[in-house]
């Protein structure tokens, strides 16, 4: 990424450790958020710049011309937000031009043009990995809302969820969810695999899911009502298991510390006399439109042969949740004796993609209460009328593989 930056990125090495402080501050004073990452001498050492390793929302970029229309796809622009410090940076970059993003694990990003030419990308390191073609599930339909055709119906990418990374030991696995009118469907690659694999749908009378994430081996998701299925990936037919999830109303899927299965429940209301740009996205999750969310609920699966569920209160006192439609979840820990007006906060969750905001906050410490005021909302400048779906980002310093690795 780069803001009018020209960079070769086949360019030698040079020798930046040999440099001295001084003249690394004048190299860094004129590189943009992500350019201080991407420098080998030194990263993050600037107050001003981006934060290393701490969530980000990514979004569009900044409206400059003041027209009040997103322009931002088409110039790869975007802008990147430090919940830690409230920082707000902006560039632009090539290879996010004529591509929306769709999904994304820590500094990894699922892009995808208008003919659903899916691919990964690391904007830090510039790297590109291809992700085979949906032809393998469904012929190509509508360059305007990202669909295929299967058995003669039409299906909207809604997501594919980067569960690991190319940075991981065993290789990339995305899993990708499509919607229709009746029914949505999933389906998975991982890497050395030349097309996808669809996944049976559990009930043959058509579900529809919110969310989809890869755990220990399989694929789990959480339909609308709350259901929770999970299909074996190892076998040679890919099989469905049925978990009872709890009955709430809007939920994301999860990883706790301790590797067991989460799920995020949002409480709230419909209010369809609220204006909700989000209509004019190039991916529009239906099932997320027009949602007020008032309270979170955290629930962690202790056994999967019953399907039993306790309620956690608290991520352990140094830890915050960020989870949202498109992102992979994650946790990150929170330094002690933070200012307590700070966003980021410890027993936190964070959702990106709110009504009315770009993300917003909310404390499991602060009980069961309905009161809307146990959230606070996130704001943050970019264009007026976005197209982009706002998702969570972690910038690093280094490659992923040097980190331990989720899931």
């Amino acid at each position: 990424m780069s803001s009018g930056t020209n960079t070769n990125d086949e360019a030698v090495a040079r020798p930046w450790a040999d440099l001295l402080p001084e003249m690394c501050d004048l190299v860094l004073d004129r590189l943009d958020a992500v350019g201080v990452l991407r420098f080998p001498a030194t990263y993050g050492s600037s107050p001003d710049q981006l934060t290393s390793g701490l969530p980000t929302l990514l979004t569009s970029g900044l409206d400059l011309y003041g027209d009040d229309f997103e322009n931002d796809v088409e110039a790869g622009t975007f802008g990147l937000h430090d919940v830690a410090t409230g920082k707000s940076f902006y560039g632009e970059a090539q290879r996010l031009r004529n591509r929306t993003w769709i999904g994304g694990k820590d500094d990894w990003l699922v892009t995808t043009d208008v003919r659903c030419g899916v691919e990964l990308l690391n904007p830090i390191t510039r790297e590109r990995v291809p992700l085979p073609s949906f032809d393998t599930i469904g012929k190509f339909a509508d360059p305007y809302k990202l669909c295929i055709s299967v058995d003669y119906m039409l299906h909207h990418l809604q997501q594919v969820a980067l569960c690991q990374t190319p940075a991981h030991p065993n290789g990339y696995l995305a899993v990708a969810m499509f919607s229709s009118a009746s029914l949505d469907f999933l389906a998975f690659t991982a890497d050395g695999d030349e097309g996808w694999t669809p996944l049976k749908d559990p009930s043959g009378l058509g579900v529809h899911y919110t969310d989809v994430t890869a755990h220990n081996g399989k694929v789990f998701a959480v339909s609308d009502y709350g259901d929770i299925y999970c299909w074996d990936m190892n076998g040679t037919d890919v099989e469905f298991t049925y978990l009872r999830g709890p009955e709430f109303h809007r939920f994301y899927l999860a990883t706790s510390s301790g590797g067991r299965l989460q799920v995020v429940c949002l409480y709230g209301h419909d209010d369809r006399r609220v204006e909700d740009k989000r209509t004019r996205r190039i991916v529009f999750k239906d099932q997320l439109g027009f949602f007020h969310a008032r309270r979170v609920t955290l629930h962690e699966l202790d056994d999967a042969t019953d399907g039993t569920w306790r309620r956690v209160r608290d991520l352990g006192g140094d830890r915050a949740l960020f989870v949202g439609g498109n992102c992979y979840p994650f946790c990150v820990t929170v330094p002690p004796g933070g200012d307590p007006n700070d966003d980021l906060q410890a027993d936190c969750v964070y959702v990106a993609d709110m009504l009315g905001c770009d993300a917003a906050a909310f404390d499991l410490k602060l009980g069961d209460d309905y009161a809307y005021e146990f959230h606070w909302p996130l704001y943050y400048p970019t264009v007026y009328d976005v197209l982009q779906i706002p998702m969570w980002f972690r910038p690093t310093a280094h490659r992923i593989e040097q980190a331990p690795v989720e899931g």
